[in-house]
């Protein structure tokens, strides 16, 4: 089983999810939204500021994938988008896509209110 941690309070996130999650007719998956107040993130080894800011994916060997290769995860199990694995993970390709995932990410993760809250209440619990 191949664990998703996504971001299900941003709408983006979501409709993106979605439409992995239609074609996973293998039941492959567990899509695991970071709001799911049951969720225990520290015992999964994962941090709820840095799985807000970029998608996380914990493969079946319980191996951690993020941003990119988190996605390049994701596809590589899906039957229609294997082929955009494959062409993400030639590294000149894999280079431009981290490089444009960042810029999205950290920009996306700036304006979104309940993002800001959990990296204020990390700040609190650092001090």
């Amino acid at each position: 089983m191949i664990t998703v941690y996504f971001d299900d309070q941003c709408g983006l996130c979501s409709k993106e999810i979605a439409v992995y999650r239609r074609a996973d007719k293998s039941n492959s998956f567990e899509w695991v939204g970071l709001s799911d107040q049951t969720l225990d993130l520290e015992s999964e080894g994962l941090e709820l500021v840095a799985a807000l800011e970029r998608l996380h994916v914990k493969d079946s060997t319980g191996r951690v994938h993020v941003g990119v290769d988190a996605f390049i995860t994701i596809w590589q199990h899906l039957p229609r988008w294997r082929l955009l694995a494959q062409i993400a993970s030639v590294p000149p390709v894999h280079w431009l896509l981290s490089v444009g995932y960042a810029w999205f990410a950290k920009r996306r993760f700036k304006q979104l209110t309940h993002c800001q809250l959990a990296l204020k209440q990390r700040s609190r619990a650092q001090q």
